[in-house]
C-alpha cells in the first residue's frame, strides 16, 4: 500500500519529520498510528524569502518546446488515502452552504470609496490598475472589454468562488458598480506602457482608461476589483520544481496531486490561461511563525472570456503552437476536416463570450500552453481532481454563477447548464479511468461503500469481485484469505485482535484493470480505515 513517507529536499541535509509523500507499493509499507494523516505539519520559517518572478516570454518557449506526455510518475503529498491532506496549497473545505460558497474567501468586502487610483498597468486595450479604498485596502481592478459587457469580470469572480470551494487559495474578488467621480488620482499615480517604462500618470490618461468601460444603464460603469492578497508578496509559483527559500516546500510541484488535479478544474472552467505567472506566493505570519501560502490568481479568461475578447473557439482544444501531430493533420486533410470543436455553435449573448459543452473531451482539453504538473497528471490524479468537479450539486454551481452579477438571466441560465453539463462529462471520463469507489466502512460484519459513478448518474453500477486478506504492520506482507469473494468479512477477520490490520481488493468484474485495495485497522470495536490504492489504465 502507498504511505507518506519522510521527504528529503536535495538542499538541505535534515529530515522534516512529519512531512511525507508516496513512495512504490514495491517497498514495504507500515501504517503509523496518525495515519491518514489530515494536515501537513508545516515548520521552519521563511521569514527571510526573497520575491521572485516569472519571464512570460521565456516561460512559453521553454513550456512549449516540453508538450509530450511524459511516463507516469506517482504523484506526491498524498496520504495513504490517496488523498490531498491540509497544508499551505490546499484545504478539504467541508460541504458549504448556499452563503458560504456566496462569500467564497470574500470577508472584507468590496472598496469602498473614494477610491485613490495609485498605479496602472497599461495603456493598452485593456486596462487595469490599482487602487486604494477609503480604508486604505489596495485593490486590483479590471475591466470588460467593450463588445462583451460583464464577460471578464464575472469570470474573475466566479472563477475564484468555484476554485475557492474546491479547496484552493484564492483573493477576494468582487463586481464593483461605481461611479466616474469616485475615482481620485493619487498625486504618485504611475502608469506602465506597453514597453514595461513608468511615467507619472495624469488624469488625462485616467480619463483614457475608463471611458474603455462599458457604462451600465443607470450611469454607472462596471469593474471587477481583486483584494491584494494578505501578507508580503513575493512572487508566483511555477508548476514544476520547489521554492529553494522555503522550507516546507519539499516536494516538486509537478509531482503534487493538488497541483496535478487542478488541470481538471480548470477544464471545468475553461480557464486556459493556467500558467504560473498567474499565482501568487505570500508570506503569512511573523518570525518563526512566517509561512508562505501559495494562491491562485487571474480568472478573466475562463468560461468563454479571453479578458479582452470572447474566447477563441481553438483555446481549450490545441496548445497555442500545435503539436507536431496537430500539424501533421492540418496538412494531411489541407485544413478541410473540421473537428466537433469547430463545428460548435454558440449563443448571442455577448456576456457568456465562446462558452460550450459541445466538443468538451475531458481527456484532451489544453490550457494555452504547456503545464508540467498537467502534463504528469495520472488517471488517479484526474480521478481526485473529477471528484472535487462532481461534488458541485446543480443548485451550487447556479449559486455561484449568480454571483456573477449578470443583467440577463439567460446568460445565467446558459453558463449554469453549460458547466453542468461539462461537470458530468468530466465524472463519465475519469470515473471509468478508475474504480470509483468511496466512503469505505466496515460495518455488521460487511464492508459498504458508495459508487460515485452510480452516486452522480455518470456511469451503470459496476459488478465487483472481493479478495480478502490479513495484513501485517511490520513487513508490509498480505496473507489472502482462500475461497472468499463476497461483501461478508470473512470469519477468520472478524474475530482480529486489537491493533490487527486486514484489507480487500475489489476488481471490477468487466474491466478488471479496475481495482481497489483497502486496508483496515482493528481500533477497539470497529475497524478504522488506514489505506486506499486504486489502479487504472
Amino acid at each position: 500500500m502507498v504511505r507518506l513517507q519522510q521527504c528529503v529536499r536535495k538542499t538541505l541535509s535534515f529530515v522534516l519529520a512529519g512531512v511525507v509523500c508516496q513512495t512504490p507499493i514495491a517497498i514495504a509499507q507500515q501504517y503509523r498510528p496518525d495515519d491518514p494523516i489530515q494536515k501537513v505539519p508545516e515548520v521552519g520559517s521563511a521569514q527571510n524569502a526573497d520575491a521572485q518572478s516569472i519571464n512570460a516570454l521565456y516561460d512559453f518557449v521553454y513550456h512549449s518546446a516540453k508538450y509530450k506526455t511524459l511516463p507516469a510518475t506517482p504523484s506526491l503529498g498524498i496520504n495513504t488515502l490517496g488523498e490531498v491532506p491540509d497544508s499551505s496549497w490546499f484545504t478539504n473545505r467541508p460541504k458549504l452552504t448556499k452563503e458560504e460558497l456566496q462569500k467564497g474567501a470574500r470577508v472584507h468586502g468590496g472598496p469602498q470609496p473614494p477610491f485613490i487610483v495609485v498605479a496602472a498597468k497599461t495603456e493598452g486595450i485593456t486596462p487595469g490598475f490599482r487602487i486604494r479604498d477609503g480604508r486604505g485596502l489596495t485593490y486590483f481592478v479590471k475591466v470588460d472589454p467593450s463588445t462583451n459587457p460583464e464577460m471578464a469580470t464575472s469570470a474573475d469572480v466566479m472563477g475564484a468562488l468555484f476554485l475557492y470551494a474546491a479547496g484552493y487559495n484564492v483573493p477576494e474578488n468582487y463586481i464593483l458598480l461605481a461611479r466616474r467621480e469616485d475615482f481620485r488620482l493619487s498625486e504618485k499615480a504611475t502608469i506602465t506602457a506597453l514597453s514595461g517604462k513608468k511615467h507619472r500618470m495624469n488624469r488625462s490618461q485616467l480619463e483614457k482608461i475608463l471611458d474603455a468601460v462599458p457604462v451600465e444603464s443607470e450611469g454607472r460603469i462596471r469593474l471587477m476589483a481583486g483584494l491584494s492578497v494578505s501578507g508580503r508578496l513575493i512572487g508566483p509559483f511555477r508548476y514544476e520544481s520547489v521554492r529553494s527559500d522555503d522550507p516546507n516546500d519539499l516536494i516538486a510541484h509537478d509531482r503534487r496531486r493538488d497541483l496535478r488535479g487542478l488541470a481538471v478544474l480548470f477544464a471545468w472552467l475553461n480557464h486556459t490561461d493556467a500558467k504560473g505567472d498567474n499565482s501568487m506566493d505570500s508570506i503569512d505570519g511573523k518570525g518563526t511563525d512566517a509561512r508562505i501560502v501559495h494562491h491562485l490568481l487571474d480568472f478573466g479568461d475562463s468560461f468563454g472570456s479571453d479578458s479582452d475578447i470572447a474566447k477563441d473557439p481553438r483555446h481549450g482544444q490545441e496548445f497555442w503552437i500545435p503539436t507536431s501531430r496537430e500539424q501533421a493533420h492540418r496538412a494531411i486533410t489541407l485544413g478541410l476536416v473540421p473537428t466537433s470543436w469547430e463545428r460548435a455553435k454558440y449563443p448571442h449573448l455577448p456576456a457568456v463570450g465562446n462558452f460550450t459543452a459541445t466538443g468538451f473531451d475531458p481527456l484532451t482539453w489544453k490550457p494555452n500552453y504547456p503545464n508540467p504538473a498537467f502534463l504528469e497528471m495520472t488517471s488517479q490524479d484526474a480521478y481526485w481532481g473529477a471528484k472535487r468537479v462532481m461534488a458541485f450539486s446543480n443548485e451550487d454551481i447556479r449559486t455561484i454563477v449568480e454571483q456573477g452579477q449578470f443583467a440577463n438571466p439567460a446568460v445565467t441560465d446558459y453558463i449554469a447548464k453549460t458547466l453542468i453539463a461539462r461537470r458530468d462529462l468530466i465524472g463519465k471520463a475519469w470515473f471509468s479511468k478508475v474504480a470509483p469507489l468511496e466512503a469505505f466502512v466496515v460495518a455488521d460484519g460487511r464492508l459498504h461503500f458508495t459508487d460515485l459513478g452510480e452516486r452522480y448518474g455518470v456511469l451503470s453500477t459496476s459488478v465487483y469481485n472481493y479478495s480478502w486478506f490479513s495484513f501485517a504492520n511490520q513487513s508490509g506482507r498480505s496473507s489472502p484469505i482462500a475461497d472468499v469473494s463476497s461483501d461478508a468479512v470473512p470469519d477468520a477477520l472478524a474475530t482480529s485482535s486489537e491493533g490487527s490490520f486486514m484489507g480487500c481488493t475489489l476488481t471490477d468484474t468487466k474491466q478488471a484493470h479496475r481495482t481497489v485495495t483497502v486496508v483496515f485497522r482493528k481500533d477497539g470495536d470497529h475497524w478504522k480505515l488506514v489505506g486506499t490504492e486504486r489502479s487504472s489504465l
